[in-house]
């Protein structure tokens, strides 16, 4: 990336050097949280929130579409659960019906700048937090899918060891 350039992310917006200055500054995210524990409690509400302002990448299936857009609202409304998590994953392993609704044009007004932003742990979580609900709202229209979705993961068998 080279300073001082405001080419907007065509996905999310963000003034970041385009959707390549944008990845970066993810896996610049990505890999604070893994040097650093300490930042690793947000890492699932940043990869959502990415994944959801950037689904032409990391949504192309219905299947990765539903495994972020459930992950989104795990991450809202369930504060993270690890069950549901493993709700979800057990749901998408094998062959699930599923139709990919269409993409939504707004996706939110944060973008992983306002994450990355944030120097300390408890700012950074907060920051990310506030980053996925606003990701979220934007997918207002598919909540409901969404729910769907997630009742559907809870019904899904448990793995055998």
């Amino acid at each position: 990336m080279s300073e001082g350039t405001n080419d907007l992310c065509p996905r999310c917006g963000a003034p970041a050097d385009g959707e390549a200055g944008c990845r970066a500054r993810l896996d610049a995210l990505m890999a604070r949280a893994a040097d650093d524990p300490r930042f690793a409690r947000a890492y699932r509400g940043a990869v959502e929130a990415y994944a959801m302002q950037h689904v032409e990448t990391f949504g192309v299936s219905a299947k990765s579409y539903a495994a972020h857009l459930t992950g989104l609202c795990c991450v809202v409304e369930h504060a993270a659960d690890p069950d549901v998590f493993a709700a979800i994953a057990r749901w998408l392993n094998g062959s699930v019906p599923l139709a990919k609704p269409e993409l939504v044009g707004e996706r939110g007004r944060l973008t992983i700048l306002d994450a990355s932003a944030a120097p300390e742990p408890a700012a950074h979580a907060a920051a990310v937090r506030d980053w996925a609900a606003d990701v979220w709202n934007a997918y207002r229209a598919q909540h409901a899918l969404a729910h769907r979705w997630l009742e559907a993961a809870g019904r899904a068998p448990a793995r055998r060891h």
